[in-house]
């Protein structure tokens, strides 16, 4: 009897894992520092035969890292640190696909981007 029940317990555990790992969604992770953000990977293909659209996963990704940079100024504003201020800046700058910006870059104002962190790093799009 024992025997059966340990089988029966493996079989249970078997079946769970294999289940988990059917239904698993796979995910993209940027992070800086302590500042960590993951966003979904999609199955472009599959989506467009679906949906005939899809999110690209350049869109997600550009998404994770305005939130990253919003993580980073909380962070810079807690404690000031020139390497958490540089990837700030970089991102900034960063030439995204879906989050164009239209300024020039010869001289960026740091205090500004601070104080307007959340209208220059916002993650959502709003689609036509």
């Amino acid at each position: 009897m024992k025997e059966f029940l340990g089988i029966k317990t493996i079989t249970i555990f078997l079946i769970a894992i294999i289940l988990i790992s059917c239904s698993k969604k796979y995910t993209g992770e940027v992070s800086f520092k302590s500042c960590k953000v993951s966003y979904p990977l999609h199955d472009e293909e599959k989506e467009r035969k679906i949906n005939y659209e899809a999110v690209s996963n350049q869109w997600e990704y550009e998404s994770a890292m305005q939130k990253l940079a919003l993580c980073l100024c909380e962070k810079y504003m807690q404690k000031p640190d020139e390497e958490i201020k540089e990837k700030i800046i970089e991102i900034y700058k960063e030439d995204f696909e879906y989050y164009r910006k239209e300024i020039s870059f010869k001289k960026v104002n740091f205090d500004s981007i601070l104080v307007n962190r959340k209208e220059v790093f916002n993650s959502e799009i709003l689609v036509d």
